[in-house]
């Protein structure tokens, strides 16, 4: 049985170094699959920083890529900035979990629209962390978007 430590904080940007693969859906806000995608991600420590690339493949094949510049701060918490950022993102560790606050800009249709992420990352075994992302745009929550990141080389048990 896997014994874990839900009293310390979890590192997330620890534990996005190196290479991490990912299976995801988006929810709409009645809770329906509206998109699956996969992402691979990739992170290199800088010092203090972490540069995090991610590439997303959506079932349609669509295409998208961003690079993350995530930042220890002080007392547990980060900070991040990404190249569709509307503003710097926040974020914070606490017992078990990292939390993630940012706004995006997403391109819908023609235009570009920013949305709103509530993040939550869990480490759930050996090389596996799950994330919950809640968007919303005005404070009324739009949709989820659920994640299973995997470190490269780990198996599904």
């Amino acid at each position: 049985m896997l014994k874990r430590n839900d009293s310390a904080p979890f590192d997330l940007l620890s534990w996005l170094e190196g290479r991490s693969l990912a299976q995801g859906v988006f929810e709409d806000r009645r809770g329906r699959a509206r998109r699956r995608f996969s992402v691979d991600t990739s992170g290199t420590p800088e010092g203090n920083t972490l540069r995090l690339h991610e590439r997303f493949v959506f079932d349609d094949g669509e295409l998208q890529e961003r690079t993350w510049v995530l930042t220890r701060g002080a007392g547990g918490s980060f900070t991040g900035r990404a190249g569709d950022s509307v503003s710097e993102a926040h974020g914070r560790f606490e017992r078990g979990v990292a939390y993630l606050r940012s706004e995006l800009l997403l391109k819908i249709g023609s235009r570009h629209i920013a949305m709103c992420f509530d993040d939550a990352f869990y480490e759930a075994g050996p090389g596996l962390v799950v994330n919950r992302s809640t968007m919303s745009k005005w404070g009324i929550r739009l949709g989820q978007i659920l994640i299973q990141f995997r470190k490269d080389g780990q198996r599904s048990p």
